[in-house]
């Protein structure tokens, strides 16, 4: 289920923030510069979203590819609109955008509007601030709470449409049953406090309602700025809780081997439930018994060649599987499948990453408790090097 509102608060003459809630993609643009250019940068902003709405993606690497270039497709687009207008000059705009796909969701960020999750009673915030205040806080120079009421919090150090490169933060969450996640402006995280925030988000009301409430809450608090929220919310009460990847890549064809290796093994027999492989029937009670021993060896030669062949192909197949998961408590790369086939383990440890569980964030574990399929090493790389880093002052 999900809602989008907006609201122009209680001080300003005009809304210069923007959503967007389709069937997968969902944004929230917080825009300035003034007059109508605010405005103007925050939806030209959501049309590179926008047009990701539907698409298939091969695999959740290539999604979240998709979305970040996205949000630079959307940097130049307002970039260019402000240097064919004079008076969209120096306009610019923040962009939090979600890419649904599947139990994935794809979260690409450049400015300070924030992206929020509710998990198991758990309140977050999954996004970094691209502001100076919170460069301070980074820095050690100031206590998140004085950065609360400090007089720079509103200069923000990284926006869409500010320079001709930008570099938005990403990941990626597995979502679970009774999600909530919540995109807004600064106008709604800059008067109502995160608990208020969080006990809405917690009620199960209707979407609709809670973002009512937050936004008369935002008002009520005197609405010195334009109020923008999108909520999300898993409603499935059968979706799966998997502690280990829900679908693996297997590729079935090599790009130099003309040979379809899925429709290979699959002739060889079948692999059931507390069972090896399936293999004709041997007893004396089965049909043609007594038959010459001539034929009988050319009947275990043959099955013999095709365990051989089974056994190459699924060597084959297994080295070009890879996934993200935990062994002990390190963040690992595996290679093969997540499954073991009597006393044969068909996953193996192809990389050690040395990041261990306790420096992510507690919301992000159960993704790594699950898993996260790669389309190949370098896809695996990349999923580590996104997987958000909690600060050791964060505690646990």
């Amino acid at each position: 289920m999900t809602a989008g509102l907006s609201d122009i608060g209680r001080v300003r003459t005009s809304n210069e923030d923007a959503y967007l809630v389709a069937d997968s993609v969902f944004a929230v643009a917080d825009g300035m510069g003034g007059h109508v250019a605010g405005e103007v940068a925050a939806s030209a902003a959501l049309e590179p979203i926008r047009a990701l709405d539907g698409r298939v993606f091969p695999d959740g690497g290539a999604a979240l590819d998709a979305l970040r270039a996205a949000v630079v497709e959307a940097n130049v687009a307002v970039t260019s609109m402000a240097a064919d207008e004079p008076s969209y000059r120096g306009m610019g705009t923040t962009l939090t955008a979600v890419l649904l796909e599947g139990r994935r969701l794809h979260i690409a960020h450049v400015g300070d509007s924030r992206a929020y999750l509710l998990r198991d009673g758990q309140f977050s915030q999954i996004t970094d601030d691209h502001t100076l205040v919170q460069h301070l806080v980074d820095e050690g120079q100031i206590t998140p709470d004085e950065a609360v009421n400090h007089p720079q919090r509103s200069i923000i150090t990284r926006a869409i449409g500010v320079s001709d490169d930008v570099e938005p933060d990403s990941m990626t969450l597995e979502m679970q049953p009774d999600d909530v996640l919540l995109l807004c402006s600064d106008g709604l995280t800059g008067v109502v406090d995160d608990t208020t925030i969080a006990d809405e988000l917690a009620s199960g009301d209707d979407l609709a309602q809670i973002l009512s409430r937050l936004v008369e809450k935002a008002n009520e608090a005197g609405g010195p700025d334009n109020v923008t929220a999108v909520l999300l919310r898993d409603e499935d009460p059968d979706a799966p809780r998997p502690r280990r990847p829900q679908t693996v890549t297997i590729r079935t064809r090599d790009p130099g081997d003309d040979r379809d290796w899925a429709s290979t093994l699959g002739a060889i027999g079948s692999l059931r439930r507390g069972s090896g492989l399936e293999a004709p029937r041997t007893s004396e009670d089965a049909p043609g018994h007594g038959r010459s021993a001539a034929r009988w060896t050319a009947i275990v030669f043959g099955i013999a060649l095709l365990l051989v062949a089974g056994w190459l192909g699924g060597r084959f197949l297994l080295s070009q599987i890879y996934f993200v998961a935990l062994d002990g408590d390190e963040v690992t790369i595996f290679q093969g499948i997540d499954a073991e086939v009597g006393p044969v383990d068909l996953a193996r440890v192809r990389e050690h990453t040395g990041l261990m569980l306790d420096d992510v964030p507690v919301w992000y574990h159960p993704t790594l408790e699950a898993g996260r399929p790669a389309a190949d090493i370098n896809d695996a790389r990349r999923i580590v090097a996104d997987i958000p880093r909690r600060d050791a002052d964060d505690g646990p």
